[in-house]
């Protein structure tokens, strides 16, 4: 039970109608540690999965090592256990060669350059993109960054780009 966040709450429940709805949101919880964000994304994930809404969550490390994408490696990586990947590479097409470095499981037989030339960065994303559309397209999608705050460069000129697209 989440006490005394039920116009916050609401406010999320609003967004993510919305983006149901294919009205894209992007919704940045903030405040100090222990303030309860955590409680109250896990309170609106359990809404969206009543709702028939896939749920991907990730999240941020605090170790020094910085792994690019990892919070997004792990949002998507949890989804792909448990879809059928010979569907969503078809459906993915050539896109999946740009995602093959980071989900290998997606990999084709004709890698790309796995360079980080600003061209090669923008397929990614985009690829990051239309692989996030799946599940959105076929029944709403809820993706659950935690702890942006540790982000690499790399993830967090991801969720810029996404929040734009």
């Amino acid at each position: 039970m989440l006490v005394g966040r039920d116009r916050e709450l609401s406010l999320l429940e609003d967004a993510l109608l919305a983006a149901n709805r294919g009205e894209g949101q992007l919704v940045v919880l903030g405040g100090e540690a222990g303030i309860g964000k955590t409680r109250l994304a896990t309170q609106l994930q359990k809404r969206a999965l009543k709702g028939g809404t896939i749920v991907l969550w990730g999240g941020c490390s605090e170790a020094d090592l910085s792994l690019p994408y990892l919070s997004f490696v792990e949002a998507i990586g949890n989804y792909l256990r448990g879809v059928e990947l010979d569907d969503l590479r078809a459906r993915l097409g050539p896109a999946r060669r740009d995602l093959g470095h980071l989900f290998p499981q997606l990999a084709s037989e004709h890698p790309v350059d796995d360079s980080e030339s600003a061209q090669a960065k923008l397929r990614l994303f985009e690829a990051v993109l239309g692989l996030l559309n799946v599940p959105a397209d076929q029944h709403g999608l809820l993706l659950v960054i935690e702890d942006v705050h540790w982000a690499d460069a790399g993830t967090r000129e991801l969720i810029d780009y996404l929040a734009r697209r």
